[in-house]
């Protein structure tokens, strides 16, 4: 497993679970080689702007549970990713629903923190 910081494989995944038309397969190879913390990131984000009481999320959720129970190690990856300072410095600093819509402005936001 690697710990990729790279921008396009973290926004594959993430539009992948959000819009749809992401393989299973796919999702697991983007999550297992991506850092820990974009694999957090974006599963968080994606369960705190697309919340289960909303009709809405259904199909976004779905996507995100389906990856997550057929590849365990990708819970164990975002685990990882929660503990990480970076995740602490970004929880202290911001929401994840005020990068409603702009989830690749998320995700450079986390690589250039990454990568510093």
């Amino acid at each position: 497993m690697e710990n990729s910081t790279d921008r396009n494989q973290a926004l594959r995944l993430l539009n992948g679970l959000e819009q749809g038309g992401l393989h299973p397969v796919e999702g697991r190879i983007l999550a297992e080689n991506l850092d820990p913390v974009l694999v957090y990131v974006i599963v968080r984000f994606l369960r705190e702007v697309y919340p289960a009481t909303e009709p809405a999320a259904r199909p976004v959720l779905e996507r995100v549970v389906e990856l997550t129970h057929a590849y365990p190690g990708i819970v164990a990856r975002a685990r990882e990713g929660e503990a990480d300072s970076i995740t602490a410095w970004f929880t202290s600093q911001h929401t994840f629903t005020e990068f409603r819509n702009r989830g690749a402005t998320l995700i450079d936001l986390v690589v250039d923190k990454l990568e510093s």
